[in-house]
């Protein structure tokens, strides 16, 4: 079941909450790239996605639009979207599954900013960063510099062309902060993944798979009383 809702703020963000037909195994948070480029190729709350993350179905997600992207309040601030990642994730926790794990996942600046909320109190079981990027605009590195705080399980998803996101600049800036993350390279591809959602998505799969609980006969009451 799929539908459009208003994620309180300030600033109230457009998203989608959909829960799968299959039992609930977690709670998915799925952030989209960067405003100023999501927002200018017409991308809007109709169809916010994560190049193959959303597909993923792992149990209840919901995806939204930043401030300032399609019918979502606000403006482009480049510091402050991680709160736009935990009023989703504050949605999510009153609409799911009372103590279903929560998965922050993005790709590009999304990933950043789920990164960010996370290390800013938003309580995720397991992070997924597509591309994380490595070209900082109104932050700097050093906003990252804890992120070895993080103890749950994260999946990094690297193309092998990315300039963006260079697989092995990533792979040791994470290491270097400390940071245990499981990467995937996807050969023959850059930042954008162009026909390669699907191993994406496959690589998202696996690693929810072997992350989130098996499902109970509770998460699936619960689903129950989601619909």
């Amino acid at each position: 079941m799929k539908r459009t809702v208003t994620i309180p703020g300030p600033p109230a963000l457009e998203g989608i909450y959909e829960t799968p037909d299959a039992p609930i195994r977690g709670n998915a948070v799925v952030s989209h790239p960067h405003p100023l480029v999501w927002g200018h190729h017409g991308e809007s709350g109709g169809t916010p996605r994560g190049q193959g993350v959303s597909e993923a179905k792992t149990g209840n997600g919901s995806r939204f639009n930043f401030r300032g992207v399609g019918s979502s309040e606000g403006k482009y601030q480049g510091t402050d979207e991680w709160r736009d990642v935990g009023a989703a994730a504050e949605f999510m926790a009153h609409q799911a599954a009372g103590g279903s794990p929560l998965i922050l996942a993005g790709y590009s600046f999304g990933a950043r900013m789920s990164m960010l909320a996370a290390l800013n109190g938003v309580s995720a079981h397991a992070l997924i960063l597509v591309a994380f990027p490595l070209m900082w605009e109104h932050l700097t590195p050093e906003a990252f510099d804890h992120i070895g705080d993080f103890r749950g399980p994260v999946l990094s998803i690297l193309g092998q062309h990315d300039d963006v996101a260079p697989p092995e600049q990533v792979k040791a800036f994470f290491g270097d902060r400390g940071l245990e993350a499981e990467s995937v390279l996807i050969g023959g591809t850059d930042h954008f993944f162009y026909d390669h959602h699907e191993a994406v998505e496959a690589a998202v799969e696996d690693f929810l798979g072997r992350v989130l609980p098996t499902p109970t006969s509770s998460t699936e009451m619960a689903r129950g009383e989601v619909e």
